[in-house]
């Protein structure tokens, strides 16, 4: 048969054999079940299934009709049920609930429903609640090898005291160099999980807080490794996250940076979180200290002055970028230079890239580009109190935007138009200075004084 003749043809779609699918599915769902109850695998019940889930095991309860119930169903009941925001345990609707939950831990040594029982204890420490409360009696009474931690965390470390099990483990914490890493150790599956280990890590930066302030670099190291122990893990964000990052930024709010260690420390803030100025929601940026969110501006405005002299100096003809390198310089020392973004093209961001790669430093991956051809030219935009101001390579002019232009180029962009770099200046809102007519630089600073 030809093609023509094929096509032609009308289409008649094959049928498929549902049941077939449907037989395999039965089976994978059997076996992943057998598996789940030989070795007691314990899932959470979603929160929209866990009314439903509450009333079929009351329902249980009132039959004493246990069959085809296994400890792995029991156990993900008890972590949800005591986990959840709703219900609350504590509610007499569910008290019934409760106290055969209890009254099972109580009398049993089961590892499944006790690891349920301890991660509750963890995730809820501090919570105040009488049922909870009945809960850490129980689970202090239990021995250390009923708890899936190491012994020594249980007894040594006061891990099951509900009032200062958080002291006693934040001041261990505060004595390792990678305190992350010590707890997975000793058994910890999650010290990222919210309630006991998130209170221990806020008592280890009050411990090592006149370490950090006297900027020792081993305090600064511990809190790297609890925010982000390897490149797949990091904390998200949480109250634990915004006083980890404010720990290590604020020291250095008196000026007496230590340059070596401020800058990686924005290095590592920057390649765990991402840029702020672009993407402020996995920083909980809102969460953060006043303070801290105008000192890492200031950084990544200096940051990223410093990138545009890196880049430019690999540019053939970097000599003529001197004596505005000298310039810039000067101004961003007296501290007039608020906000500040590299845009490059094709050339600047490969050598971006090289430079990224030669310092293992993410920050230099932090600019903007242009969606149009531009062999020679890269930019740098800078806000300098109200004024927007773009300066740029080679022969071009400086650009200052008044308040009101509407033109202006805006900072922070992924990519920029050539209609917005190039942009004309309309006249009385702003001033054009070309590098090659004498005094720009006087002309320049004058400007932004007057009108900054």
């Amino acid at each position: 048969m030809k093609l023509s003749e094929l096509l032609d043809k009308p289409y008649r779609p094959r049928k498929i054999e549902l049941t077939k699918f449907k037989a395999a599915a039965d089976r994978l769902n059997r076996t992943v079940t057998a598996l789940q109850e030989k070795y007691e695998v314990v899932e959470p019940i979603p929160v929209e299934q866990l009314d439903e889930a509450l009333r079929n095991f009351e329902d249980r309860y009132r039959r004493n009709d246990w069959s085809k119930f296994p400890w792995h169903r029991a156990s993900g009941l008890f972590r949800s049920f005591f986990t959840s925001q709703a219900p609350d345990p504590d509610d007499p609707r569910w008290s019934g609930v409760a106290t055969v939950l209890l009254n099972t831990l109580d009398g049993t040594d089961r590892k499944s429903y006790c690891r349920a029982a301890f991660e509750v204890y963890l995730e809820t420490y501090r919570r105040n609640s009488k049922v909870l409360d009945r809960l850490r009696e129980i689970l202090g009474k239990k021995s250390a090898e009923n708890i899936p931690v190491k012994r020594a965390l249980v007894e040594e470390h006061k891990l099951l005291d509900p009032e200062r099990a958080h002291v006693h483990i934040g001041a261990l914490l505060a004595r390792h160099e990678r305190p992350y890493d010590y707890l997975k150790s000793l058994g910890v599956s999650s010290p990222h999980a919210p309630g006991l280990f998130a209170a221990a890590f806020e008592h280890m930066l009050e411990v090592n807080a006149s370490d950090r302030k006297a900027l020792k670099r081993p305090a600064f190291e511990r809190v790297w490794n609890w925010l982000s122990p390897d490149p797949g893990t990091k904390l998200v964000a949480s109250k634990s996250l915004a006083m980890g990052i404010d720990a290590i930024v604020l020291p250095f709010d008196d000026n007496r940076d230590d340059d070596s260690l401020r800058d990686e420390s924005l290095q590592f803030l920057v390649a765990t979180f991402g840029d702020p100025r672009v993407r402020k929601i996995e920083w909980a940026w809102q969460q953060l200290e006043d303070r801290t969110r105008k000192i890492v501006s200031r950084w990544l405005t200096r940051k990223s002055l410093k990138v545009f002299f890196d880049i430019i100096d690999r540019f053939e003809g970097s000599h003529m970028w001197a004596p505005r390198r000298k310039f810039w310089s000067g101004i961003d020392a007296r501290g007039w230079i608020d906000k500040a973004w590299v845009v490059l093209n094709e050339t600047g961001r490969d050598i971006a890239e090289d430079l990224a790669r030669e310092h293992d430093d993410k920050t230099f991956r932090s600019h903007g580009g242009l969606r149009f051809h531009e062999p020679e030219k890269c930019f740098f935009i800078m806000k300098v109190g109200k004024l927007t101001i773009v300066e740029g390579t080679h022969d071009f002019a400086v650009r200052i935007f008044d308040p009101d232009a509407d033109n202006a180029p805006r900072l922070f962009q992924e990519s920029y138009e050539k209609n917005k770099i190039y942009a004309r200046l309309i006249s009385g809102e702003g001033q054009r200075c070309p590098h090659h007519r004498g005094c720009w630089e006087t002309k320049v600073e004058d400007y932004m004084r007057r009108y900054r």
